[in-house]
């Protein structure tokens, strides 16, 4: 919100998106201060924040109560900004649980996923919602990047195909790797492409990406 301009005449999507993390009381103090000090003499915006606060007052006596994940801000922030990194495609998938004593995915019914990283694919193998787990392949193509995430539970990585840097740890071909639930892998890559099998909690987390 420009705060230097007295009044504004009409609300574009920027100031929108500025009242709307002021009422939600998620700016940092000093950018909060001088919205603030804006309010006061700017009808239009000070309208728009009440409109925001009395529906954000309604929907949070409509539920219970509950402490947010310290992360929570932070993507909530990203959103708004439109700097938020795409989520996780599994996370999106329904249970393969049926109670059977087998399950079998095969190779010609598999279809390739885009997981909204460029050159990463991914190919559903079992979901287990209740148990907290995903068995998948992931594809990468050469060059490919993907991002900084946090481990909510522990993560399996076996190389099927290619190389995969992690950090300083280079993983080849028949390379297997276990991560701990808590832990974080930095941005993971492959030179000439690769091809893992993943077994991982289907709440990892993808961390905001550090910029030089």
């Amino acid at each position: 919100m420009d705060t230097k301009v007295a009044r504004h005449a009409a609300l574009d999507d920027t100031l929108r998106d500025q009242a709307a993390l002021f009422a939600l009381d998620v700016l940092p103090p000093e950018e909060a201060r001088a919205v603030e000090a804006h309010l006061a003499v700017c009808d239009l915006c000070r309208i728009e924040v009440e409109s925001l606060r009395s529906t954000v007052t309604a929907i949070g006596s409509a539920v219970p109560g509950q402490r947010p994940d310290p992360s929570l801000r932070g993507r909530l922030l990203d959103r708004a900004r439109g700097t938020a990194a795409p989520d996780q495609t599994w996370k999106g998938w329904s249970s393969d649980v049926t109670g059977a004593a087998e399950y079998l995915a095969r190779a010609s019914e598999g279809v390739w996923e885009p997981t909204g990283f460029p050159g990463v694919e991914t190919r559903r193998l079992f979901v287990d919602p209740p148990n907290d787990r995903a068995t998948l392949l992931i594809r990468m193509a050469p060059g490919a990047t993907y991002p900084i995430h946090r481990h909510r539970g522990a993560e399996e990585c076996l190389v099927l195909e290619g190389d995969l840097m992690t950090g300083d740890t280079l993983m080849k071909a028949g390379d297997y790797r276990r991560a701990a639930a808590g832990s974080t892998d930095g941005v993971q890559s492959t030179r000439d492409g690769c091809l893992l099998l993943i077994v991982s909690s289907l709440g990892d987390e993808i961390l905001p990406q550090t910029t030089a």
